[in-house]
């Protein structure tokens, strides 16, 4: 990972700190000088939590790559201070990252639901052969996972077991600090790993294992420290996959530094494009190379609309119109949101089949289906679970878009 020179303008720049009034409240002015200071020597971490004006945390990521994080509060001249250190690579504002997801719909009653997404991608293909991504855990970094809906229950890893689900942000009246207070983090996790039933939808990898790391609020906002935290955490409990339906516009030399991390650890990280709909618009932390772009196609298979396109951009998946579990029942939701958990199931059905990550990655890559799309809206194209696999992948017949379940 090359060093990102962070000069004074860009930090004031990504403050947002040039034009406030003097009436701004003092907790305003903390929030905004909330840094992560990237350091590659333990003095350089004792140094900025010396400095810091609160309480510091620290993110040791040294185990796979050079860097130590410490997040805290700096003025401008302690920032200045510890960038003028050799052995600081980079200081950064902890900025908040958003879900990517564009709209929300309700559904009609139904009965056992495969959505299109699922279909057009020819995970069914891949279940009838008995591909189910059985054996394999994958971190959903989000909103939190709902830990009694019957589409998740029996593929959510033990409640009870220490670390495997963990949270970052307060849950107000919920189940368990992990819950999902939102919805987007159980409709992601349905579209990976929705249990096969007489019931309800079905996900990519029906039998994987999920693990909800909750790093969003009901609000919205996720904190690039936790997100980094999360990562570790998935990385160093041994998990297999991480989605982040998740971004920002704005560059982050920590969530960089964790996906190298998390590869390093052998973990396939995968996260949305963003949803700016225009061309070279790849939020972070998708841009980076560490992490695998996913943009959102349609029922039609074009791009759709809303998504972020760009040369980062690795592979697409359907993410309009997109059906899946949502807290107490079900939802229609619309995003590169949708669209990523589609890939990390396909991840999950290779790693399961015996692929290491980085072949899990190019083969994946190889055998995406062109959709006519240019590279940077497309990548590499459709991803396709059954091609991938070696399966006939060939019954792309008319898809059409069947009712969604509206409740339990």
């Amino acid at each position: 990972m090359g060093r990102r020179a962070w000069s004074r303008r860009d930090l004031l720049k990504s403050a947002g700190t040039g034009a406030l009034g003097l009436g701004v409240a003092v907790s305003v002015y903390q929030w905004l000088d909330q840094y992560i200071v990237g350091t590659t020597s333990t003095d350089g971490a004792v140094a900025a939590a010396s400095v810091s004006d609160s309480e510091t945390g620290r993110i040791d990521l040294t185990e796979h790559t050079s860097i130590k994080l410490v997040r805290g509060i700096f003025s401008r001249d302690r920032r200045e201070s510890l960038l003028a250190r050799e052995d600081v690579a980079f200081v950064q504002p902890d900025h908040p990252l958003t879900h990517v997801s564009a709209q929300t719909e309700t559904g009609e009653p139904a009965d056992q639901t495969l959505p299109w997404g699922i279909d057009r991608i020819d995970a069914d293909v891949a279940h009838a052969e008995g591909q189910t991504g059985e054996g394999v855990d994958v971190g959903v970094i989000d909103h939190g996972i709902d830990g009694s809906h019957p589409d998740l229950e029996m593929n959510l890893a033990d409640p009870n077991a220490e670390g495997t689900h963990e949270s970052w942000v307060d849950c107000r009246g919920c189940d368990h600090p992990w819950s999902d207070d939102r919805g987007h983090g159980t409709h992601v996790a349905g579209t990976i790993a929705a249990e096969d039933s007489n019931g309800g939808v079905v996900g990519v990898a029906p039998d994987a294992t999920v693990h909800a790391l909750k790093v969003c609020g009901g609000a919205g906002g996720c904190r690039s420290s936790a997100i980094v935290e999360a990562i570790r955490h998935a990385a160093d409990q041994g998990w297999d996959v991480i989605n982040l339906s998740l971004g920002s516009p704005r560059e982050s030399p920590a969530l960089q530094a964790a996906g190298q991390y998390a590869l390093e650890a052998g973990v396939f990280p995968v996260a949305a494009a963003g949803n700016l709909g225009r061309p070279n618009s790849v939020g972070y932390p998708a841009a980076y190379d560490e992490f695998l772009a996913v943009s959102a196609t349609d029922i039609d298979d074009t791009i759709a609309g809303f998504s972020s396109t760009g040369p980062e951009v690795d592979i697409a998946a359907p993410g309009a119109d997109v059906c899946s579990a949502d807290v107490d029942g079900y939802a229609v939701h619309s995003g590169t949101s949708m669209a990523s958990p589609h890939v990390a199931g396909a991840a999950a059905t290779l790693l399961a089949d015996g692929y290491s990550p980085s072949e899990a990655r190019e083969r994946l890559l190889e055998t995406a289906e062109d959709l006519g799309a240019s590279d940077t809206e497309q990548g590499a194209g459709l991803v396709d679970v059954a091609a991938a696999l070696g399966y006939d992948s060939g019954d792309d017949g008319p898809i059409s878009r069947p009712g969604c379940p509206s409740g339990l």
